[in-house]
């Protein structure tokens, strides 16, 4: 019996990682949703994209330095010579920029990062005029199935009317850390604000953080393993109570 379609095999079309077979099931079944069809293709298309500007990175040569004969000369050195080398590397790291590059540097990980992805995404799709999600206000349910499939966790959309912030749709977005689930509201006087969510590698659990980046506010948190970053034009401070609200439904577990 054939298995219906399913996220997985939406994802692996965009990938195109599909068999034969379920190729043509998959492309049967696009060509009764139309409007779905239109925005995975954009997606494989903006895959191609990506994948051809580095194909030129992955089909360099490998740097000499990097052979393995050269390695393994590196290994052949006498142990003072290594060690000579060790030191002056410190001396010259701490000395100069590499103390500097590794202290005040962008963060990687943890809720710091989780922050910086979330005000880059704000930067990006809550300034787009045309299309700044990619489903609707009105395809809750499709996005909620959609994101939380590629997570592995549950997504919420929180209702945030209270705070005079109408839902318009989301997406799900690219990390470093995997992919996140980008939720985008309007707000009086065509203010904007935005909410990603993604699993936690580290701080799986950390308390409210508010935090700036030029003329906008964040407020970052996690728990039980999902993070959480509310981002938009306006204070940290003045974000605080909607990010409270944020993390009542979540962990309500309420969907709206």
């Amino acid at each position: 019996m054939t298995s219906p379609i399913g996220e997985d095999d939406l994802a692996a079309w965009i990938d195109g990682r599909l068999s034969p077979e379920r190729q043509r099931l998959v492309d049967a079944y696009l060509e009764s949703q139309p409007d779905m069809h239109a925005r995975l293709r954009e997606q494989a298309e903006q895959a191609r994209a990506l994948a051809s500007l580095f194909a030129p990175i992955a089909d360099e040569p490998i740097p000499a330095t990097m052979r393995v004969a050269a390695i393994r000369g590196r290994q052949r050195q006498p142990r003072w010579q290594l060690a000579i080398a060790a030191s002056l590397l410190l001396t010259v790291g701490f000395g100069g920029g590499w103390s500097s590059a590794r202290w005040s540097g962008e963060p990687r990980a943890g809720i710091a990062a989780l922050a910086n992805e979330a005000s880059d995404n704000f930067r990006v799709y809550a300034a787009d005029r045309i299309r700044p999600a990619e489903i609707g206000p009105d395809q809750r349910a499709m996005l909620i199935r959609w994101t939380s499939a590629r997570l592995g966790e549950r997504v919420t959309i929180p209702d945030l009317s209270t705070a005079g912030y109408r839902y318009g749709g989301g997406r799900l977005v690219a990390t470093p850390h995997g992919p996140a689930a980008l939720l985008l509201y309007d707000g009086p006087q065509a203010s904007k604000l935005a909410v990603l969510t993604r699993p936690m590698q580290i701080d799986k659990s950390a308390s409210m953080t508010s935090t700036s980046s030029g003329t906008m506010g964040r407020v970052t948190w996690a728990v039980d393993g999902i993070g959480y970053s509310v981002v938009g034009e306006r204070p940290a401070a003045e974000l605080h109570p909607i990010a409270d609200e944020v993390r009542r439904q979540a962990d309500a577990g309420l969907v709206s």
